[in-house]
C-alpha cells in the first residue's frame, strides 16, 4: 500500500444521511488513491452510525466516544492519524471537485504553512462564510467579514479558516497541543489560528478551490448552539485577556441588527433569531456579573 499522506478526520453527531453524502463525495473526488484515509469519530448517542460505517464502508476506521466536544473529538482521531497532513471536515460538506493533491502541493511549497482553507460554497453553490474574524464581533466587523468573504480578500492572523474545512500540518499541530479540549464547539478556529501563529506558522485561504458547506444541517438546536458560542466565548477572552463584556454586547446588538434585517425581508431565520436575543437577555445579567 502506498503511504498514507493525507488523512481525512469527521465529526459525526446523528443525521447518517448528511454524513453518507460528505463520505461519498469524497470518493468521488479522491484524486490520490490510498494515500488518503478516511477517520470517522462518532459523538452520536445512538450506534447506528457506528454500525451502518462498519457495515457499509469497510476501509474507513470509525471510533466513538461520549461528547466532549468538536475538539476533543477531532483531538483523539488526530493522534491515531497515519498522515503527514490532517483534513477535519465537517460532515455536512460535499466535495465537488478535486482538491487532495491540490493541498498537499500546498503544504509541500511552503513549509511555514501550517493551516488553510477552501472556498466554501452554499447549497446553491452561491459563496458561504469561509472564514471570519479572530476576535472582532461588533455589527460592523460582521458586515465587513461577509463582504470579505464575498471578495476572497483573507488576512493572515486577523482571521480564522471555517472549521467546516481546516487543512493543517499534523507537526504544527501536534507542537502547539493540539485543539483546546475546554472549548466544546465554536471559537476553536480563532483559537488554533492565534496559537499557530504564535508558534510561526502561516494561514491561508485559497479561493481557486471550493466545497458545498451546508451550514447548520448538523446543529438542530438553537438554544443550545446560543448557549455553547457564549461558553465559548467566555473562556476565549479569558484564555486571552479579552474584554467578554464588551463582547457579549456587540455580539447581543449584532443579534438585534440581524433581527430587524430578517424581519424586513420577512426571512423564516427571524423567529429563531429573536429566540436567541430572548435567551442571550436572560444570561446577561447573570453572566455579566460575574469577573470577566
Amino acid at each position: 500500500m502506498d503511504k498514507i499522506i493525507l488523512s481525512i478526520i469527521i465529526v459525526s453527531h446523528k443525521n447518517l444521511e448528511v454524513l453518507r453524502n460528505c463520505l461519498d463525495s469524497i470518493y468521488l473526488y479522491n484524486d490520490i488513491g490510498e494515500c488518503l484515509e478516511i477517520i470517522v469519530v462518532d459523538n452520536s448517542p445512538e450506534d447506528n452510525i457506528y454500525h451502518y460505517i462498519k457495515n457499509n464502508y469497510s476501509d474507513i476506521m470509525i471510533l466513538r466516544m461520549d461528547n466532549k466536544g468538536f475538539g476533543a473529538a477531532n483531538n483523539l482521531g488526530a493522534k491515531i492519524a497515519k498522515g503527514e497532513y490532517l483534513l477535519f471536515l465537517n460532515p455536512d460538506t460535499i466535495l465537488i471537485e478535486p482538491i487532495f493533491k491540490f493541498a498537499i502541493n500546498q503544504f509541500e511549497k511552503d513549509d511555514k504553512l501550517s493551516m488553510f482553507g477552501v472556498k466554501l460554497l452554499n447549497e446553491n453553490k452561491k459563496s458561504n462564510l469561509s472564514f471570519g474574524f479572530v476576535d472582532k464581533m461588533s455589527i460592523k466587523s460582521m458586515i465587513l467579514i461577509r463582504i470579505l468573504n464575498k471578495l476572497n480578500i483573507y488576512i493572515d492572523g486577523e482571521m480564522f479558516i471555517s472549521g467546516a474545512d481546516m487543512f493543517v500540518r499534523k507537526r504544527d499541530f501536534i507542537n502547539i497541543g493540539m485543539f483546546d479540549e475546554n472549548i466544546f464547539m465554536y471559537k476553536e478556529e480563532a483559537d488554533l489560528s492565534k496559537r499557530l501563529k504564535a508558534n510561526g506558522g502561516k494561514t491561508r485561504y485559497f479561493k481557486s478551490k471550493s466545497l458545498i458547506h451546508l451550514e447548520g444541517k448538523t446543529t438542530n438546536d438553537s438554544e443550545a448552539a446560543t448557549l455553547r458560542k457564549i461558553e465559548s466565548l467566555k473562556y476565549f477572552c479569558e484564555k486571552y485577556n479579552l474584554n467578554f463584556q464588551r463582547r457579549f454586547q456587540q455580539n447581543l446588538r449584532y443579534q438585534y441588527f440581524k433581527y430587524f434585517f430578517y424581519w424586513l425581508s420577512g426571512n423564516n431565520e427571524a423567529e429563531k433569531t429573536k429566540k436567541s436575543i430572548l435567551l442571550l437577555k436572560d444570561l446577561k445579567v447573570k453572566l455579566l456579573s460575574e469577573k470577566k
